[in-house]
């Protein structure tokens, strides 16, 4: 169950978001899915929450005119702030205007990272318990 996005973040939530919004969420859906083929997705508040490894990963909240991808992992992406133009870095949280705009092979890179530092956070956190 998503209990780390705050209802903060989904203020902005829109039940019905425009058109190109809507296609970025189907194109980062299958982003993640190519980087995480194991993963499973389950509508939770109106977002996409996909999870792994038995935790969630990654969620993606559709405003109006953009959209947020939020993560679970605590890693630092900062190095990756001036290679993903037109995406806004926060924290565990990237806003994203338009895919249009954004170099999908950092993007991908990025996504990917995050991945393995999920899992591996998620076997340590098994082999100590």
């Amino acid at each position: 169950m998503l209990t780390t996005i705050k209802e903060l973040a989904l203020e902005g939530l829109s039940p019905d978001p425009h058109h190109d919004v809507t296609t970025d969420l189907d194109t980062l859906s299958e982003l993640i899915f190519a980087i995480a083929p194991s993963a499973r997705i389950i509508r939770e508040k109106g977002v996409d929450v996909f999870y792994l490894v038995e935790e969630w990963a990654f969620a993606l909240v559709p405003h109006q005119q953009n959209l947020s991808l939020y993560h679970a992992s605590d890693l630092d992406i900062s190095g990756f702030y001036e290679r993903l133009k037109n995406v806004h870095l926060g924290d565990h949280c990237l806003l994203i205007d338009s895919l249009d705009r954004v170099n999908l092979n950092v993007l991908v890179e990025l996504l990917a990272l995050l991945k393995v530092d999920m899992v591996r956070k998620h076997q340590l956190d098994q082999a100590l318990h």
